[in-house]
């Protein structure tokens, strides 16, 4: 009998991943694979058959028009499917009729579809799907000539370029993509309309920079990205557009109890309008009011500063009184320049106060980038969000959690940060560099970060890692730390072998990781091997 080698231990414990294109019907089905957090392939449940001759009977049963070459062809693709991938190879699929592939790493072991949700393919093993496409015309032309194949399930070769390209996208912001996990369903928050409380205003721009210029209106100085700041010509566009008379897009803002305005959507908008009238920059680049290029405010014509003075704007204020996850959601929906704004962009805007300041120092210390190898990017708040949820687990114990809304749980972290004494503060910023110099000290550049072969591909910073293991490592003492950076070794290879036989611990740092089962299972995972250890 040909018995298919069942993930032997020579293939277990592979030290390079292999990379495999699933095709998902030439894309049809993709959309399904990601948002089911899986690949399939075949239409004949064979999940259950333990070797190659028991898959071609059941395939040969439920297609008995195929000759036998057409067989043998699909049943090896199975057997290379079932018995030759294995966790932690990459999966690369084909979105339909464009160049973007998806791809993600292998988490579960094979098992068969259960019910009907609409894709066919019965056999399947479970993805951790990253968010960022990769480009086929980004590779070389011999590896997008394989892609091309017309297998349905096939092994590539150049697993380099593979790595080099997944490489370069994920470190764009230096953190790993977080899913949400179908398996888990919706979370169902209903808000009560009632309590929702939106205005539209209109405002002058004269009175806009009078609120400006009495401190009435937070443009939060440093929430902008970095790499979106506006160019002279942009803003003098802006501004082109009051003189002309070209309506600009609504500005949105959260008004507190004596109606300051936090300013979400429209920072950039708002800061253009206030730096020229108060001089800080001539226009340039202007495409219709050509004459006007050169010349600051107070060099325009008084009709023309009148025309930008008396511009009505338009603001829409969430007034004082509305829940903190319906502002929320409503800043999450909203685009600038085409980008919805991340979780702690939204927090950071609408909690004024100390609280910034302190997460921006952390997220700077020296301890924090040497523990992060400078990887993580500075531009959308990555580094503050990394530090804010050591924060969130270390100032109340994660063994107390029971938000199924992480986001809701860090705004109201930030909010007790703000109204915390100087020394509290004090004291947590000890903790934290000290979390970050153990970490720095056991790990060196894997410092919170899926590496589950020493030599194999080295993966972004995993927010729900850093979490559990600086959370951990700040509760060890002195002595705890210097043990376990001693046997820094056997630390490693735990925590290897828990990233690839722990399926539910890979889950839990992968998919869905703000709800209560998740965020135990890693923490108490974390814990309980930090203990083995010592």
């Amino acid at each position: 009998m040909d018995v298919a080698p069942v993930a032997d231990a020579e293939t277990q414990e592979r030290r390079v991943p292999r990379a495999w294109v699933v095709r998902a019907d030439s894309g049809k089905y993709t959309d399904d694979f990601i948002t089911g957090g899986y690949v399939g392939t075949a239409l004949v449940d064979v999940v259950s058959a333990d070797n190659r001759e028991e898959i071609r009977r059941r395939y040969e049963q439920a297609h008995p028009e195929k000759t036998a070459q057409a067989v043998g062809v699909q049943v090896g693709q199975i057997v290379a499917f079932l018995f030759e991938m294995c966790e932690g190879d990459y999966v690369i699929t084909p979105e339909a009729d464009t160049e973007w592939l998806r791809y993600g790493r292998v988490i579960g072991k094979s098992v068969s579809a259960a019910g009907d949700d609409g894709c066919p393919f019965r056999n399947r093993r479970d993805v951790d799907w990253s968010a960022k496409p990769l480009r086929r015309h980004d590779f070389s032309e011999s590896l997008q000539n394989t892609l091309g194949s017309l297998l349905a399930v096939f092994e590539v070769d150049q697993t380099d370029e593979i790595q080099a390209a997944i490489g370069k996208v994920e470190q764009e912001d230096g953190v790993a993509v977080e899913r949400e996990d179908p398996e888990l369903g919706t979370i169902e928050r209903p808000f009560d309309p009632s309590k929702i409380k939106v205005r539209t205003v209109p405002v002058l721009v004269e009175q806009l920079i009078s609120r400006i210029k009495y401190g009435e209106i937070d443009l939060a100085p440093d929430f902008q990205r970095m790499s979106g700041i506006w160019k002279p010509a942009d803003k003098s566009r802006l501004i082109e557009s009051l003189l002309l008379r070209i309506p600009i897009p609504v500005f949105y803002v959260a008004a507190n109890e004596q109606e300051n305005w936090a300013v979400v959507d429209g920072v950039q908008r708002m800061s253009t309008i206030r730096d020229y009238v108060m001089g800080k920059f001539p226009l340039t680049g202007l495409e219709y009011l050509e004459d006007f290029n050169g010349k600051p405010h107070d060099e325009l014509p008084r009709p023309m500063q009148r025309r930008i003075s008396e511009t009505q704007l338009v603001v829409n204020v969430i007034e004082p009184g509305t829940p903190a996850e319906v502002m929320f959601n409503i800043f999450h929906r909203i685009n600038t320049g085409g980008k919805p704004l991340n979780g702690q962009e939204i927090r950071h805007a609408l909690n004024p106060g100390p609280v910034r300041e302190y997460l921006k120092a952390l997220a700077e210390s020296d301890e924090f980038v040497a523990a992060t190898d400078h990887s993580i990017s500075k531009d959308r708040m990555a580094d503050r969000e990394c530090v804010l949820r050591f924060l969130a687990f270390h100032i109340e114990p994660w063994e107390t959690y029971t938000s199924n809304s992480l986001d809701m749980h860090l705004a109201a972290i930030m909010r007790k940060i703000n109204v915390m004494t100087g020394d509290r503060r004090g004291s947590l910023a000890v903790d934290f560099r000290k979390a970050m110099q153990a970490a720095e000290r056991i790990f060196e550049r894997d410092a919170f970060r899926k590496r589950r072969q020493k030599d194999g591909v080295r993966s972004p910073v995993s927010r729900p890692l850093f979490e559990a293991w600086s959370v951990q490592l700040a509760r060890c003492s002195a002595d705890q730390i210097d043990r376990l950076v001693a046997r820094r070794g056997d630390v490693g290879t735990r925590f290897a072998a828990l990233l690839k036989h722990d399926q539910e611990f890979e889950k839990a740092i992968s998919l869905s990781t703000g709800m209560p089962q998740r965020i135990r299972k890693r923490f108490t995972a974390i814990r309980d091997l930090v203990h083995g250890v010592l």
